[in-house]
């Protein structure tokens, strides 16, 4: 497609830092479709290292969607408020790093807006991109980009399209009868793929021609379309076409804001908890039949997959307003700041049945005010916005006003919130079918619970202090549903939960010892399914206990963990454990399979048994007395294979193939901790016969010290391979061909592991940390190395140089050069590492750290060519080398460089000679021995953000360059003259000739002649800093 390659072609070829990409169409054209694909496009993910997904809409808040992009790079929350921080946090996560930005449905004309969220963008490396979709085409104009417009799909494409998701074929050569009229639908679609998706899911279930002619025919195609809403009418056509029950499935996702991704089974449960599933009706379990509704909906193209997050669902934001007119007044949602601009009649309140919440930081009780005038309402949902990700802050008293207030509810969800408590009004509501306090900070329920007889789904996943439920909950009749997923300090269950005979989810039960907590209470629960996780077995004293679970006969169970307690000395009976084991065996059905810090000797012998061909994902940990696999690799589904603590077993061969053709699907195998494995056969099988591993794509080996020989020798389809703390292992003996390899990882091996591994030509990552007496790489290992991006090496206390031909460059003379893709090295604890190689032609960034030995990044001089060695350079990291000096070699070569860090280098006393003029960023740290700042600061036109930080020996600072916007001193105790400026005590003059003009933020701590002088109104250097939007003096 054009799109990818100018995107991947612009990435390598770009001189630019940034450059935003919009993505112009109307409604349903594929715009975000078209950004899904190149997110995740694998020769898009090549290029970049850093990415995020941003759903944006309607509201086009700076902070929200800043917190959204660090918690997606970054991968851990952020609850800071302070867009400055954010800002920051962010800058140092992407300084020097090739990023790709998704920014989805943008509405935002504001061109300062725009401004301040690319504030933090500016320090990437080059190539860095920010794709755009809109419909609006004066949003891509304030960005200053070209758009790239989407255009509608030609006739025959559109053609293509609705035949696939009419007929399943991708033309009409098989259906002739149904080609004319067809086409005539194909036009009404006027080439939006969303209408040709839609109107194929209509025609799917029309088997005549009558019926295709109906639906062309219909009247809904006289309605008048509202603006920027093209396919309004084919999305009513669609929906007048959806059975009845699926009607009111459909109707109900206007509760959710546009944009909101849910998982199915939390969806299905609201469906049940509304009335919206007839089980009985239907004679089928609800819950699948729950399952069949939300297929259908998505394959009529209503509901569509999340491209970041497989496991959940959302729906077009056209889509989102078909059902929010379908439920008109019914339906209620808002969020913090709208809530208080909108005045809505009492009358009008009185009418929702639907209503959803998007919570601020601290929800108080004067944005919950109107849901307290909805006397009727159904479902009421706290819902965790997707750009602001933390969680939020609600009172016990305004929850309690709250809940009082509606007496009808069905639904309730308060998900993510910093509550500890739960009011004991939610006892009161008897209608309540659904409770969901997921992810919250709760550590009991109150007793109250037991009152709502009515209720079908309790929801408590991810309530980590949660340590006990309520005494009651087993008079909950009609309970079918109780996720306790990921609730740790959940020690032990209600006494009598066997009581609950209508559950079909439990997804965790704690064994005790006690009559009501025994193993035996699951007897009683034949209805359960799906997943199921066993702890404390170690507490089981009775074989019978397991016998008389009955799991055999739990046809629906699909994932089971079974673990033992840990550290209970005496209370293991490795036999007992070894007959429970054997006696809880599962249907075979079973798909997920997971034993955990099992005693016995031998695995159950039913796990060895073919039956279980459905099980994709087996996981034994911590078993230390096991001393055979059987028959493992006979399992036809396997795909994961995870093999940890199992201290017992000394050689994997062929009782773990098991026969011919072993691990015919497996991907992923793992094994870790081992501690006493020694041999891992090859498979031999029958001439011609396919080999074993034949679908392996990562393969793991950790923390296996007496592992002697080598890797199997036939991993073609392998793609990532993880080697950790195998001090024997090596392939000097076999050559392993790796031809599909990307990521190569080796850690605290011997060097001779790196011996025999041939056709890495499409090795992008290498790391390589702690290799004992790695000297050099050889030269065929390195030269062959054609399309490597990274290089990590850490640890190599021997490594000298590069390649044999290195030990000659010490003389002076003609070297190798790294490989021709290289564009990322970073090098630390090589402590015998002197020089560099000189010819560095591709890098873009350098890191360099704990290097003792390492005298200067050299570039030589009596090279013709030598001006331009590091001309690609845009970020670059030096710390805890303190031999570094920097010579006048260096001036003038690092054209591009634009983020520069150097901290703890001893060695360094001048940075005289580094002229840099493309520096965007420069911090300098810990450096005792720099006497001076550089005089050429003032002309580094391009620089933003200077820090300098424990430089004992800087007495003065040069004038400061009109383009800074941030500058920090921090434990610089001799400096005597000059924006966090902190512990100088000695400092107590700003440059005479003011600060920059674009400084955003000054903090000044601990410096007390400056303090007085910088004062508010009464200091004489007030008048110097109070234009700087953010002052902060301490």
């Amino acid at each position: 497609m054009e799109i990818l390659q100018l995107l991947i072609r612009e990435v390598k070829n770009s001189d630019a830092t940034l450059s935003i990409v919009p993505i112009v169409g109307m409604g349903g054209v594929g715009k975000t479709a078209l950004a899904q694909w190149l997110y995740n496009d694998a020769k898009v993910n090549s290029c970049f290292e850093k990415k995020a997904w941003v759903c944006v809409s309607d509201v086009f808040d700076v902070l929200d969607i800043t917190k959204t992009i660090l918690q997606s790079i970054t991968r851990s929350s952020d609850d800071d408020k302070d867009l400055n921080k954010l800002q920051v946090k962010l800058m140092d996560n992407l300084a020097g790093k090739k990023f790709l930005v998704v920014l989805d449905d943008i509405w935002n004309e504001k061109y300062e807006k725009w401004t301040a969220l690319l504030k933090p963008f500016e320090v990437g490396a080059k190539g860095s991109k920010i794709i755009i979709t809109t419909r609006n085409r004066n949003v891509a104009f304030i960005t200053r980009a070209s758009p790239y417009h989407l255009r509608e799909l030609s006739f025959d494409n559109c053609i293509s399209l609705l035949a696939f998701h009419a007929l399943g074929v991708t033309n009409f050569e098989s259906h002739p009868a149904f080609e004319i009229i067809g086409k005539k639908i194909a036009k009404r679609c006027e080439g939006l793929p969303l209408a040709a998706k839609m109107f194929g899911g209509v025609l799917r279930t029309k088997s005549n021609l009558d019926e295709w002619e109906d639906t062309l025919n219909n009247k809904i195609w006289d309605l008048p379309t509202a603006k920027n809403n093209e396919v309004l009418p084919i999305l009513k056509l669609s929906y007048v076409h959806l059975p009845s029950y699926l009607k009111r499935c459909f109707a109900y996702c206007a509760v959710f804001p546009k944009d909101y991704e849910i998982e199915r089974d939390e969806l299905v449960l609201l469906w049940i908890a509304e009335g919206f599933l007839d089980g009985q009706k239907a004679n089928e379990n609800i819950l699948k039949l729950g399952w069949k509704h939300f297929d259908e909906l998505v394959s009529r193209s209503f509901l569509q997959q999340s491209s970041i997050d497989a496991s959940k669902f959302s729906m077009h934001d056209l889509l989102n307003d078909l059902a929010k007119s379908i439920l008109g007044g019914t339906c209620f949602s808002s969020g913090g700041s709208q809530v208080a601009s909108n005045e809505h009649d009492v009358s009008s309140l009185e009418k929702t049945r639907y209503a959803s919440f998007i919570p601020s930081w601290f929800v108080t009780s004067k944005f919950l005010k109107p849901y307290k005038g909805m006397k009727a309402l159904r479902s009421l949902i706290l819902v965790r916005d997707g750009s602001s990700g933390g969680s939020f802050f609600i009172s016990n008293k305004v929850l309690h006003d709250l809940l009082t207030n509606l007496k009808y509810l069905r639904v309730f969800s308060l998900c993510h919130c910093c509550i500890v408590e739960v009011p004991n009004c939610v006892g009161d509501l008897k209608h309540l079918r659904y409770l969901n306090f997921s992810y919250t900070d709760i550590k009991r329920l109150p007793e109250s619970i037991g009152a709502l007889c009515k209720l079908q789904a309790l929801i408590l996943r991810g309530c980590q202090k949660l340590s006990k439920l309520p005494q009651d909950i087993t008079k909950l009749v009609s309970l079918q549903f109780l996720d306790i997923r990921d609730t740790k300090s959940l020690k032990e269950m209600p006494l009598g939960i066997g009581k609950l005979e209508n559950l079909i989810i439990l997804s965790k039960f704690v064994v005790g010892l006690e009559k009501g907590l025994q193993l035996k209470e699951l007897k009683n629960l034949p209805h359960l399914e799906g997943e199921l996780f066993i702890s404390e077995l170690q507490k089981v004293e009775k074989v019978i206990d397991a016998v008389d679970a009955n799991l055999l006969r739990k046809l629906g169970l699909t994932n089971l963990s079974l673990h033992w307690g840990e550290h209970l000395g005496d209370l293991h009976n490795h036999e007992c454990e070894a007959q429970v084991l054997d006696s809880l065996r599962p249907h075979t059905n079973l798909e997920n399979l997971a034993i955990s810090n099992y005693r016995g000797a031998v695995f159950p012998s039913w796990l060895d048994c073919t039956s279980y061909y459905k099980i994709v994902s087996l996981c034994l940990w911590d078993c230390p007395n096991v001393m055979s696999l059987s028959m493992i690799g006979q399992l036809p589904s396997l795909k994961e294979l995870s093999l940890k603590g199992l201290h017992s077993i000394r050689m994997i061969g062929s009782e773990f193939y098991g026969g011919t053709r072993p691990f015919p699907s497996l991907t992923t195998l793992k094994f870790e901790e081992m501690l006493a494995w020694k041999d891992w056969s090859p498979y031999v099988g029958r001439p011609k016969e396919e080999v074993s591993f034949s679908c392996l794509k990562h393969l793991v080996v950790r923390g296996c010290p007496s592992l002697v020989g080598t890797l199997p020798c036939q991993l073609d389809r392998l793609i990532k391979l993880e080697i950790h703390s195998c001090p024997h292992l090596n392939n000097s003996t076999n050559d392993v061909c790796l031809p599909s390899l990307h990521e190569l990882f080796f850690e605290d091996c011997n060097k001779e592991i790196l011996k025999g591994l041939i056709n890495l030509t499409s090795l992008t990552i290498l790391t390589i940390k702690n290799l004992a007496e790695l000297v050099c790489f050889t030269h065929g290992f390195m030269s062959h190395l054609s399309k490597l991006y990274e290089l990590h090496i850490g640890g190599c206390n021997q490594l000298k140089y590069f390649c044999p031909q290195f030990a000659s460059f010490v003389a002076g003379e003609t070297e190798i050069e790294l490989p021709c893709n290289l564009e990322n090295m970073e090098l630390s604890n090589c402590t015998s590492l002197e020089k560099l190689p000189s010819k560095m032609y591709t890098l873009s960034y350098l890191s360099i750290r704990w290097c003792p030995k390492l005298i200067r990044p050299t570039i030589s001089s009596y090279d013709p060519n030598s001006n331009n060695l590091m001309s690609q350079l845009q970020s670059s990291c030096i710390g805890k080398c303190d031999s570094l000096t920097f010579c006048p070699s260096t001036k003038g070569r690092l054209a591009t460089l634009k983020n520069f860090d150097i901290q703890s280098c001893e060695g360094v006393e001048s940075l005289e000679e580094i002229t840099i003029e493309s520096l965007k960023n420069m911090t300098i740290s810990n450096c005792e021995n720099l006497r001076s700042l550089p005089q050429f600061l003032p002309r580094l036109s391009h620089l933003t953000q200077l820090i300098i930080s424990n430089c004992c020996q800087i007495e003065d600072f040069p004038s400061l360059p009109l383009t800074l916007s941030s500058l920090t001193l921090r434990k610089c105790p001799n400096i005597k003259s000059l924006t966090s400026i902190t512990n100088c005590p000695k400092l107590r003059d700003l440059p005479e000739d003011g600060l920059p003009p674009s400084l955003l933020s000054l903090f000044i701590q601990r410096c007390e002649n400056l303090e007085d002088r910088c004062s508010k109104h009464t200091g004489d250097y007030w008048p110097l800093i109070q234009e700087i939007p953010c002052i902060v003096i301490d």
